[in-house]
């Protein structure tokens, strides 16, 4: 129930301390601000995840796990909104069986589901209660929107964590005279904090493909533009499943803006 601006003033003197740390203030900003986080706002959506599924073969399944180097996935009937469990890549190996013999049924482990809604500091602590370090994410109609992971929520108060099989990528790039080229799969709360502006309209999507594809109600075409808001956005690459990048200007002029 503190005043926003006395925190912020009182972590500015502390900062001014020399023996105060910039890792010590940063985890203090990030821990005050989590509390208004929602899962939606840092899933991984449903897109990009990967998982085994029980009507592929056994050796298709492992060479997933091989091409991806991910240690967990969701073990799906057909697809996401089919999920009966969690496979772990060390159960896999702690079974003795090989390829021919696999039954992913009898090595599933039981999968944490949680809401889009639901705040990221209580579901973090779901998570560490029930020791998961993956949880679905499904909406009112028991539809999968994507998967959440204890990295993605430790982020949220570390920054970016990368491993030495990760491969950086920026995902929002300056072209200069406010241009900027984006990643489809660039979150929106980062392209707000580049942008130095929000939304007018929260929507239920996490990346600016979703975004798009959310304000068309369809895939675009490569060379479309459209107004969201105050952006300016013209899609610049695309496949048959989402946007790969546009080029994203803001109108600094709000009423400038006459889109949705």
């Amino acid at each position: 129930e503190l005043e926003a601006l006395d925190i912020e003033r009182q972590i500015t003197e502390l900062e001014a301390q020399p023996q105060v740390s910039q890792v010590w203030t940063t985890l203090i900003k990030n821990a005050l601000q989590i509390h208004d986080v929602r899962v939606q706002d840092i899933i991984l959506p449903r897109n990009q995840v990967q998982y085994f599924d029980l009507q592929e073969s056994s050796e298709e399944n492992l060479r997933l796990a091989n091409e991806t180097e991910h240690t967990r996935f969701p073990l799906c009937d057909g697809d996401l909104d089919q999920c009966v469990g969690l496979i772990h890549i060390k159960d896999i190996f702690g079974s003795g069986m090989d390829a021919s013999t696999l039954d992913l049924q009898k090595i599933r482990r039981d999968i944490l589901t949680v809401d889009p809604e639901d705040r990221l500091d209580e579901t973090l602590q779901g998570m560490l209660r029930d020791r998961a370090h993956m949880a679905l994410v499904a909406d009112e109609f028991g539809g999968t929107v994507g998967v959440i992971t204890l990295e993605l929520i430790l982020e949220e108060l570390v920054g970016e964590i990368q491993d030495e099989f990760d491969l950086e990528e920026d995902l929002i790039i300056p072209l200069g005279d406010g241009r900027f080229s984006v990643s489809g799969l660039a979150p929106l709360r980062e392209l707000e904090d580049t942008l130095e502006f929000e939304f007018q309209v929260k929507r239920e999507v996490t990346t600016l493909s979703g975004l798009i594809t959310a304000e068309l109600g369809r895939i675009p075409t490569t060379g479309e533009s459209l107004l969201i808001d105050r952006l300016d956005v013209t899609v610049t690459d695309v496949d048959e499943k989402r946007v790969i990048a546009a080029i994203v200007t803001l109108r600094r002029n709000p009423q400038d803006a006459c889109g949705k």
